[in-house]
């Protein structure tokens, strides 16, 4: 499909599933490589990392554990700046290394957000992992996105687990909202 219509919005096709997985695969060795002999602990974002978790997991290559944590900041097209968290992390995170698998980090406040709340769990270290990465959209100051599948320009995106008013996020390939 070159274009779909999602509710009242119309995206057409940016990149294409081929690209996503050559890029969540060069992510998943980076990460095996970093934490060998480590155990690291994903901390998976829902809804929206769900596609790309489980796609990354499969091809890392070390020990690990999972858990999943849901938080949300949209409405629409756009974040509210305001994170509401509705499923908290409850393992131990104590002296864990983690690896928070997010979906797309855009203008940061989910990734502060979380970060601080694991924080309070006294962990070894924490570092993002996120499919996409908007860095000119970041408005939270030494926020670092690690392992970055895509760099991407500012524009609204669905599919591959990202939506539009919970629509979308079944799509194989990522479409890019026509203005």
């Amino acid at each position: 499909m070159k274009r779909v219509t999602l509710g009242d919005k119309t995206f057409e096709l940016s990149i294409p599933e081929s690209e996503i997985l050559k890029a969540i695969k060069k992510c998943a060795d980076r990460i095996s490589v970093d934490y060998a002999d480590k155990n690291p602990m994903f901390i998976i974002v829902l809804n929206g990392a769900f596609i790309f978790a489980a796609d990354l997991l499969r091809k890392i290559s070390i020990p690990c554990q999972i858990a999943f944590t849901k938080i949300s900041s949209y409405q629409g097209t756009a974040s509210t700046e305001n994170v509401t968290e509705h499923l908290p992390v409850t393992e131990d995170l104590s002296g864990r290394h983690i690896v928070i698998i997010e979906d797309i980090v855009e203008s940061g406040y989910s990734m502060q957000y979380l970060t601080q709340r694991l924080k309070e769990g006294n962990p070894a270290s924490i570092e993002i992992c996120a499919l996409f990465h908007k860095p000119q959209s970041n408005k939270v100051p030494g926020l670092t996105v690690k392992y970055a599948g895509m760099i991407l320009p500012d524009a609204f995106i669905v599919g591959y687990g990202l939506d539009y008013n919970d629509m979308g996020r079944s799509l194989k390939d990522i479409y890019s909202l026509v203005e």
